[in-house]
């Protein structure tokens, strides 16, 4: 007998399986009662306008009120972009968090004249503000505005700018609620015969079905609403590109890439040496891809087949009790600092875990300097949730450390560095289950897992990179976007980096339309490269180097004090050279060569 498995809505998941999110606010009335005093306070910050080239006492004065409203502010947005998040089709909370986004806005438009003020000191008192005692704790901020000077605009341009942020985030808000909240997907039957409403949490599971019919069916399923919308899909696309161009030339910068990365302090160099490293292991990638068809038993293989587990016969369900057993269980290497805050995070609600209809795909470790460090899940089960579960337990104890060690202002870590975090403890739970999963088919799987986190880490993520780094590029060149162009070169990519033996699906040329990282500004990149520091950290404490240990604490704990390149040096790993990729990418080869002998 078939039974149909449809998305439940969120009054029907239990409450253990929600998030608590009243250490922020005990709904929408306190909520309310402090967005109101906010609105009363912040003008107070432009009584400054005229005023900070009188001393350097009332630039520190100005900065500390400026990083209070900040604080306070955050943890507006955060309730607010939480329960957003819940239920993308609530229109309460939708409304509440657009509300938060508009203050944001007038604020940053109110606060304009602060750069251009320091910035319009004379060149000796400008340098002496990093040496004076009264702006020590300012010292990041200050450092930051005086290393870009040359990007910043006058008072009026940037006021101007500033007004105009919400609009410019049209394109990116309207594709959030094109694929998160209106796109709706068929169902199919899977493999023992129940009818399953297609999701985005659930497409990943559909992948894993042993069944190919079903992956094939799964594939096609969930990327036809994406051809329904494909010209809505490329207009959004191109908004979001042409914002970031439009802020590229408004700022000085000769293309967006650059102006993305110089946020961190890194160079277009690191970038394009490791799009250019991992092209030269395409040819182990190609060994794997070959691997994969072999151990599949197919005349050839189809991008439905490349989430498949190679060893078929390992099946295993985890409830999430036992997950949180075996995520505590592998974090022993880190000490029992970092172990006392993940029984916190699992015991005290911290986590959104199970799918519910409207709630936001994917997973994410999110909360503000006053709140937990919360995540959310779309947990099915499949033991890739396990490793989720991990990932983003990994985020959240960056965040708590850095929130426990640092000041508000130096306590957000660049995202050049966060993703190190979650990919060590994956790393520590895949090695966990290794010791504990002995049989032959549970060792293949792990070594499968292993391979596949380098697919879909470093080798898609770059290749993200790189299509990224290309459709910028040519609209920056003023190139139309249009939905053929944006497909063949996407399937021309998935070409290169699959190798020959991949039979490149059409479904497959439209997976740029489903990715949201091509909306968060060169974001992709920094997976593989955290990825592959985050093998050497994890390596070497394995290996029980008590010393690599020491220093990555304090990595976790260091916020934005420093630049992340430094940072990671500091912590063992100099990506400033391309040794750290070269040396994961070894990895992978060993691997696919491990993997051969299962086969």
């Amino acid at each position: 007998m078939t039974q149909t498995r449809e998305v439940p809505s969120r009054d029907e998941i239990d409450e253990n399986f929600k998030w608590d999110l009243s250490p922020l606010y005990n709904g929408t009335d306190p909520w309310e009662k402090e967005f109101r005093e906010i609105g009363e306070v912040y003008p107070h910050l432009g009584s400054f306008k005229g005023k900070l080239s009188g001393s350097n006492k009332v630039i520190a004065e100005y900065i500390r009120l400026s990083d209070e409203l900040s604080r306070k502010l955050e943890r507006l947005y955060t309730w607010a972009h939480l329960k957003h998040d819940e239920d993308l089709n609530e229109a309460v909370y939708r409304s509440i968090h657009d509300r938060v986004i508009n203050l944001m806005v007038k604020i940053e438009t109110e606060t304009a004249f602060f750069v251009p003020e320091i910035l319009a000191l004379p060149e000796d008192r400008i340098e002496s503000l990093l040496k004076d005692p009264e702006l020590e704790f300012a010292r990041v901020p200050l450092r930051s505005i005086i290393r870009t000077r040359e990007h910043f605009l006058s008072e009026k341009e940037e006021r101007l700018l500033a007004m105009a942020e919400d609009v410019l985030e049209a394109s990116s808000k309207t594709y959030k609620m094109l694929n998160d909240a209106d796109l709706r997907f068929p169902s199919v039957t899977d493999g023992e015969g129940n009818v399953v409403e297609i999701s985005h949490g659930r497409f990943v599971s559909l992948m894993l079905d042993p069944d190919r019919e079903v992956r094939k069916r799964a594939m096609e399923g969930y990327y036809s609403p994406y051809r329904s919308f494909r010209n809505t899909f490329t207009t959004t696309l191109e908004g979001e590109l042409k914002n970031r161009a439009f802020h590229t030339r408004a700022r000085n910068y000769r293309s967006a890439l650059e102006a993305s990365l110089d946020s961190d302090e890194v160079t277009v160099e690191l970038y394009n040496s490791l799009i250019d490293a991992v092209h030269g292991a395409l040819p182990d990638f190609h060994r794997y891809v070959e691997l994969r068809k072999r151990a599949l038993g197919t005349d050839d293989i189809h991008m439905y087949d490349v989430y498949v587990p190679l060893v078929r016969e390992f099946e295993r369900k985890v409830p999430f009790e036992e997950a949180k057993e075996l995520v505590l269980n592998a974090l022993c290497p880190l000490g029992e600092d970092v172990l006392s805050i993940v029984r916190e995070g699992l015991s005290s609600r911290w986590i959104d875990v199970l799918e519910s209809r409207g709630k936001r795909s994917g997973a994410y470790s999110s909360g503000c300097y006053d709140s937990p460090p919360y995540i959310l899940m779309n947990y099915d089960g499949n033991i890739r949730e396990v490793f989720t579960l991990a990932h983003e337990m990994g985020h959240s104890v960056h965040s708590y450390l850095s929130n426990r060690h640092q000041p508000h202002i130096t306590a957000d870590y660049r995202i050049f560095v966060a993703e190190v975090a979650s990919t060590v403890n994956e790393i520590m739970l895949l090695h966990h289950l290794m010791d504990i999963w002995r049989s032959e088919e549970e060792q293949a799987y792990l070594v499968n897992h292993y391979l596949e986190s380098f697919k879909g880490t470093v080798f898609r993520q770059t290749m993200f990179a790189e299509f990224e780094k290309w459709v910028q590029a040519i609209v920056e060149e003023g190139v139309p976007l249009t939905p053929d162009l944006l497909c063949e070169q996407y399937g021309k990519l998935n070409g290169e980096y699959f190798g020959p033996e991949m039979v490149i699906d059409s479904p497959i040329e439209l997976e740029w339309a489903r990715i949201p990282h091509f909306y968060y500004d060169f974001y992709v990149y920094k997976y593989a490269t955290s990825f592959c520091a985050a093998n050497a950290i994890a390596t070497r404490i394995l290996e029980g180097d008590a010393s690599q240990l020491e220093r990555y604490l304090s990595l976790l704990g260091s916020g934005c004090s420093k630049p992340p390149v430094d940072l990671l040096a500091e912590a063992g790993v100099d990506l400033r050279t391309v040794d750290p990729i070269t040396e994961a990418l070894k990895v992978f080869g060993d691997l696919v060569t491990r993997m051969d002998r299962f086969i």
